[in-house]
């Protein structure tokens, strides 16, 4: 069986709680979730307070599901990016501002979008191995699995497993100019959303898939409720889309969503 937990944003607290109250995680905090497959589609840092909390938590439980017979996978946002980008150029000012007339470095945009001094301070090598080595997508039964509700992919290939190389290759670059338009095209959204079913099933043609899943984009700002009444995937497109970002940073309970239920 397969499951999908969206946006985590340094909520450890927050994970824990619902990776127990789902049955994925012991009072231990050890893997529960025998033989289950489950999937996290990035932004594991950023906002909350313990970012660096939740990546080693999820590198323990990949090794530990993995014993189990079942597996963790993590796909990379951009926030996880953008925490890589102000480790390698902290004090780098950003080529897209400067050219727009600004001065900004890679350090400051990152606190800029919710950046935590602590786990800059606690990133070490094996946290920037694991990030590195982030898939961007992937595709379970059908179903293409992503952080972004964006095209932006595509501008990084034309298959899955191409996309997928062309970002590892940035994220080993010393490419300031790649690192920079990644980061850019990353922060985009709302491209199935705008762009309709015609657009979305192009799009999931082109990589091999017939439904999308997705955070990123908070679903209580485009629902109108609070946080905390967020309960389910947003399904849009005629169910070609849904999307799962919880928002566990702004008092969201989260969820899990298996990928046999109907409807999905």
């Amino acid at each position: 069986m397969h499951y999908v937990v969206g946006d985590i944003h340094g909520c450890l607290q927050a994970l824990i709680r619902l990776l127990q109250r789902e049955g994925f995680l012991g009072e231990e905090l050890q893997w529960t979730g025998g033989e289950a497959q489950l999937w996290f589609l990035g932004d594991y840092t950023d906002r909350g307070p313990n970012g660096i909390g939740v990546i080693e938590l999820l590198m323990r439980l990949e090794r530990e599901a993995a014993a189990a017979g079942g597996a963790v996978h993590a796909l990379l946002g951009n926030h996880d990016l953008m925490l890589l980008a102000a480790h390698h150029f902290t004090q780098v000012e950003i080529p897209s501002f400067k050219r727009q007339g600004q001065r900004m470095t890679f350090y400051e945009i990152w606190q800029r979008v919710g950046g935590k001094e602590p786990d800059f301070e606690r990133l070490n090598e094996s946290h920037i191995k694991w990030l590195q080595n982030r898939p961007a997508l992937a595709r379970v039964e059908g179903t293409l699995l992503m952080h972004a509700d964006s095209l932006f992919y595509l501008e990084y290939g034309d298959s899955l497993e191409q996309i997928n190389q062309s970002l590892r290759d940035i994220l080993r670059s010393d490419s300031v100019e790649a690192w920079d338009a990644l980061a850019e095209q990353f922060a985009s959204r709302f491209s199935f959303l705008n762009g309709g079913i015609a657009l979305t099933e192009e799009f999931l043609g082109q990589l091999g898939a017939s439904r999308l899943i997705h955070g990123h984009t908070p679903i209580y700002s485009l629902i109108g409720y609070a946080p905390q009444m967020v309960l389910y995937p947003l399904e849009y497109n005629d169910g070609l889309c849904f999307n799962v970002d919880h928002c566990l940073w702004n008092g969201g309970p989260g969820f899990v969503l298996n990928l046999s239920q109907p409807g999905t």
